[in-house]
């Protein structure tokens, strides 16, 4: 767990490429429970699981290697953050009636209060704010 006193590092998970989001989803949504300080049913949370499944997915089908999901909770916000292998840099594509995926980012950038990439040493990583009611202190890794 990464803390700095207002910022927690409430879960930190690997996958492979090709693994479903849904257990990710599962993890994710008991470390944000456990970080919420009014109403555990709260939209956000739904809003947070979105961007996983779509972070997530992103890497199975745009990728050949591994990821690494990282959910941070700071007061007011929840940062959601998939690392993997490859150096291309996603873009928001514009809707293609013919095909039904490539949404994927308009709909986190829709959702979230701004989103971005990364270069990392062995990669990139996605990431996406989004706002949120929780109270970092006391919160545990998954």
């Amino acid at each position: 767990m990464r803390e700095d006193g207002r910022t927690v590092e409430v879960l930190r998970r690997r996958f492979r490429n090709g693994d479903s989001a849904s257990p990710l989803r599962h993890s994710a949504r008991a470390a944000l429970l456990r970080s919420a300080c009014e109403d555990p049913d709260a939209e956000w949370i739904d809003d947070v699981l979105i961007v996983i499944s779509e972070l997530v997915q992103n890497v199975s089908q745009h990728t050949r290697g591994d990821g690494e999901l990282v959910v941070t909770v700071a007061p007011g916000t929840v940062l959601v953050e998939v690392g993997d292998t490859s150096t291309s840099i996603p873009r928001a594509r514009r809707p293609d009636a013919n095909h039904a995926g490539g949404r994927g980012l308009l709909l986190i950038e829709a959702i979230s209060q701004e989103w971005g990439v990364r270069s990392c040493r062995n990669g990139k990583a996605v990431w996406a704010e989004l706002c949120a009611i929780t109270t970092p202190t006391g919160s545990s890794m998954t």
